[in-house]
């Protein structure tokens, strides 16, 4: 049997011409579209924007309209600004608050909702008389489809109250789905 010799590690490689061309000739292609892009397209783009605004300018003068002036970075940030304030208009708000309505009648003591419609968290605070009761809300809120990762994140005894309540917090990511 003939032994066979491999060798992983070779780090030379002959240079060949096929490899000096195809490199050379893309090089060239490169060069050649930045300079189309420059030497026609850009200035196309430039003098079909000047007759737009010649355009826009001309109706506006024959119906009396002032067209004001804004820049594209004021104009994107208020576009960005008019999505986000539609995006949190369109959450499901009540579905929300009704599932906090609908367990109204327990033990738990809700002292606060904060719902942030950016990161889709909630975070619910409450008071409940023991652990047992705390522990039962945490576990009926891991049962609604509204939530999803709850995490409760602190609890402590009130000892400043006679009848020392729990207080927690609790965060839940928000399922938008209607």
């Amino acid at each position: 049997m003939q032994r066979i010799h491999l060798d992983f590690v070779n780090s030379r490689r002959p240079s060949r011409w096929s490899d000096w061309s195809i490199l050379l000739l893309g090089l060239a292609s490169l060069v050649a579209l930045v300079t189309w892009d420059q030497l026609y397209w850009q200035p196309l783009a430039a003098a079909s924007e000047t007759r737009l605004h010649t355009y826009q300018a001309a109706i506006a003068k024959r119906q009396g309209i002032a067209i004001p002036k804004i820049e594209d970075a004021q104009l994107i940030g208020e576009w960005s600004r008019a999505i986000g304030v539609a995006n949190e208009l369109n959450l499901p708000w009540d579905r929300l608050f009704t599932t906090f309505e609908a367990e109204a009648n327990r033990p738990v003591a809700v002292l606060s909702l904060e719902p942030d419609a950016v990161k889709h968290e909630c975070v619910i605070t409450g008071e409940a008389k023991n652990f047992e009761e705390m522990l039962a809300y945490y576990r009926l809120l891991q049962q609604k489809e509204i939530f999803s990762d709850l995490a409760l994140h602190t609890h402590q005894i009130n000892r400043q109250d006679r009848e020392n309540p729990i207080r927690f917090r609790i965060t839940a990511k928000w399922m938008d789905k209607s």
